[in-house]
């Protein structure tokens, strides 16, 4: 009996390794390349919305932080854009107001083809605009404007 379980982790990894060589993993998805992920920061006085961007063929996911205080809930958003400066998808996060609360905001649209920038906002209580970062494919950082 010990010997068949060792042929079976041996084959096991054998398979995982060959998989892995033709850029494949388990879990089905393919990951995203490292000029497809970024890094953003919008920072007004104590409060901000920061993390990571990684963009997809038919979806970006700002994974982040946002940080609100009592004396100014925060809320975080996010646009698509393709190419040609067309929107694909718009969505906010709900409404922080007492500490760093990890926030993601899932982006998707069913058109082929990946986004061409995203645009990452801070927010105040009533939605208004107070900071903003944008940042085209193929970038490490977000350009705080």
């Amino acid at each position: 009996m010990r010997a068949r379980i060792r042929r079976t982790t041996k084959r096991a990894t054998a398979v995982a390794a060959a998989l892995a060589a033709a850029g494949l993993n388990l879990a089905g998805a393919p990951s995203a390349a490292a000029d497809d992920r970024a890094s953003f920061d919008v920072t007004v006085a104590a409060t901000y919305y920061r993390g990571t961007i990684e963009f997809y063929n038919r979806s970006v996911i700002v994974d982040g932080v946002l940080r609100g205080l009592s004396t100014g809930c925060r809320r975080g958003g996010a646009w698509a854009y393709d190419a040609g400066g067309y929107p694909l998808a718009h969505k906010t996060t709900s409404l922080v107001c007492n500490g760093a609360v990890e926030r993601d905001i899932p982006l998707s649209w069913d058109v082929p083809g990946g986004a061409s920038s995203v645009v990452v906002d801070l927010l105040d209580a009533d939605g208004n605009l107070l900071k903003y970062c944008v940042l085209s494919r193929g970038y490490e950082y977000c350009e705080v404007t």
